[in-house]
């Protein structure tokens, strides 16, 4: 006859083997033999958790705990159970119920630093991780997450000498591995970080962690740990490796969070900076769908989806998409993101250009134009264009000198100045300046009571187009604009046509009703045309363009709810809308990459 105790020692050979099915029955049968054996409810217990099955096993730890109550190894077990059901409170009473009756248990002294790890107690965490590894000190999981509790608490060279001894014990080891190189770059060490990142990812070429950390060393190394314009020297080469590296790792974890992040992060940077092709596009806008699922107030997966529908030239579809999702916001959340900000500004759905009031409707919202002089035009100059820059008064004072010094030359353009908030010095020189070319000018007083500086700035950057509307109805003339910080080339004004002209611009502008300075890298929509130049007909569809866009930003401005860029969304967004339907004008595309008429200062 088989005895009790035969049963569990063959259950417990079956179990020590891993051959769970075996051992499980035997320790049932001993249980409907004594219901309240403890080893056997201890047992199989842990089997149970072995299974999948905690919440099995906390009931028959929690009995065998009532029956053992001085049993460390019972009530750790039972810690561990507690865990995996997501009762962490019991589970931290548990594993220090384990620790309290044997100090020298190492496995519960690991096992609780790890959950106070999981719950934010990285302080907690590492003196448990300690006192396991004062009883067994080459254990190399204790290491690498004391290393891991370090770091959270910003003692970088101490998680980076954990990490070190981590690996002493355990070479092959690439979470340790990753974790030291992520602990060195904290220390202000990239080249060591990278060199432990590519050996990680040699270790592990399909493991995603690893390709991950070596693809964010790679994408520091090309330049993108830094702010990126369309100017940053770049590594392409680099890049394009780190971004398959990237999608490597999301090949071998779809789920893989910080590599989809990554993937994202560096679209949107390379985008901005218009190194973004097609291809990167696509692949990083998949990976902002699974970050959306995983997150569905991501701004920046967000906006990308948004900007990839703009490549694929639907930017109505773009905007109704960041208009939904912007719901989830409150006002201020969305004052405060970048990305939430330029897609406020970004109205191309259909029937929106149509819902806004004419700009002249608008207008007495806005402080009134006063002309203080118009531009004299002489005999056969009526209808020649005239050069119009828009600015403040400190921006006046410290640019638009050497604008005017570049215009007057023998027969060059006439020249109109609006000027907000000028000074008696500034309105003075401007009648100083009278003498040299021809030139009108108008001003506006605003009080700026109130006002915070992105406001304000964005107002001296917005209102020009309101004034462009009002000054092509006043004098019926062709306008050029241009940025107040600019300076005509000679290419300009050595090939005018007869006097008072702009020379080869005017002649690129024959048979046009719209003169655009386009950026044709696919920035997205608030870059995509830059308004440091613009050049308006006064023929019926440059009229209706420039009258729109002026009522896109009035309608905006009247509401508070205009920011930086707003000046180059409006044009664009007009533009888009007035094509679908077929009422675009005929636009003079200009590339901003190769504009030889305008020396232009600083980036733009």
């Amino acid at each position: 006859m088989v005895t009790v105790r035969d049963a569990l020692a063959a259950a417990v050979g079956h179990h020590q083997a891993g051959r769970l099915d075996e051992a499980r029955p035997l320790y049932l049968s001993i249980l409907q033999a004594i219901p309240g054996h403890p080893d056997a409810l201890h047992l199989l217990g842990v089997l149970e958790s072995q299974r999948g099955l905690p919440r099995r096993a906390v009931l028959l730890l929690r009995r065998a705990v009532a029956l053992r109550p001085d049993d460390g190894d019972v009530a750790g077990n039972l810690g561990l159970a507690l865990r995996a059901v997501g009762d962490s409170a019991g589970a931290v009473r548990a594993l220090g119920r384990a620790l309290a009756l044997d100090p020298g248990q190492v496995q519960a002294a690991y096992n609780l630093g790890n959950l106070l790890l999981a719950d934010g107690d990285a302080a907690g965490a590492v003196g448990r991780y300690r006192q396991a590894l004062a009883r067994h000190a080459r254990f190399p999981e204790a290491w690498n997450n004391l290393g891991t509790a370090l770091l959270a608490l910003g003692r970088a060279g101490e998680a980076a000498q954990a990490f070190a001894e981590a690996l002493a014990l355990r070479p092959e080891d690439v979470e340790a591995r990753i974790n030291r190189a992520n602990a060195l770059a904290t220390l202000g060490r990239p080249d060591a970080a990278a060199r432990l990142r590519r050996q990680a990812a040699a270790l592990a070429p399909a493991q995603a962690d690893a390709l991950h950390n070596a693809a964010v060393s790679a994408l520091a190394e090309a330049g993108l740990d830094r702010t990126v314009t369309h100017h940053s020297r770049l590594d392409d080469a680099r890049i394009a490796r780190a971004v398959r590296t990237l999608g490597h790792a999301l090949a071998a974890d779809p789920r893989h969070a910080a590599a989809g992040d990554a993937l994202v992060g560096a679209a949107l940077a390379l985008l901005q900076a218009g190194r973004a092709d097609d291809a990167l596009l696509e692949r990083a806008a998949r990976a902002a769908l699974a970050a959306l699922r995983r997150n569905p107030r991501d701004s920046r997966a967000a906006a990308l989806v948004a900007y990839r529908l703009h490549r694929r030239g639907r930017l109505d579809l773009a905007a109704r998409f960041m208009a939904r999702f912007s719901r989830r916001f409150t006002p201020a959340e969305l004052a405060e993101d970048f990305e939430l900000r330029l897609w406020s500004m970004v109205r191309a759905e259909r029937g929106f250009l149509d819902g806004i009031p004419p700009a002249d409707e608008q207008l007495s919202a806005f402080a009134p134009l006063e002309v203080l002089f118009d531009a004299p035009a002489g005999p056969g100059e009526g209808d020649r264009p005239i050069l119009a820059l828009s600015c403040d008064d400190g921006y006046y004072r410290r640019f638009a000198g050497a604008l005017l010094e570049s215009a007057a030359v023998p027969h060059g353009p006439a020249v109109h100045v609006h000027v907000i908030n000028p000074s008696p010095e500034t309105e003075a020189d401007l009648a100083a300046w009278r003498a040299r070319l021809p030139l009108g000018a108008s001003r506006e007083r605003v009080d700026f009571t109130g006002w915070d500086d992105h406001r304000r700035i964005t107002y001296y950057a917005c209102i020009r187009f309101l004034r462009w509307h009002q000054l092509l109805g006043r004098l019926g003339r062709p306008l050029a604009h241009v940025d107040a910080d600019c300076t005509l080339t000679e290419c300009t004004l050595t090939e005018c046509t007869g006097a008072g002209g702009l020379g080869a611009l005017e002649e690129a502008m024959a048979g046009f009703d719209v003169g655009l300075l386009r950026d044709g890298r696919g920035r997205g929509p608030t870059r995509d045309i830059t308004v440091c130049f613009a050049w308006f007909q006064p023929t019926p569809h440059g009229r209706a363009y420039l009258e729109r866009t002026a009522a896109y930003i009035a309608w905006f401005l009247r509401r508070g709810r205009g920011y930086w860029m707003l000046d180059q969304a409006a044009p664009a967004c007009v533009l888009d809308a007035l094509e679908r339907r077929g009422e675009g004008p005929r636009v003079r595309a200009f590339d901003v990459l190769d504009f030889p008429w305008v020396r232009f200062i600083g980036e733009k």
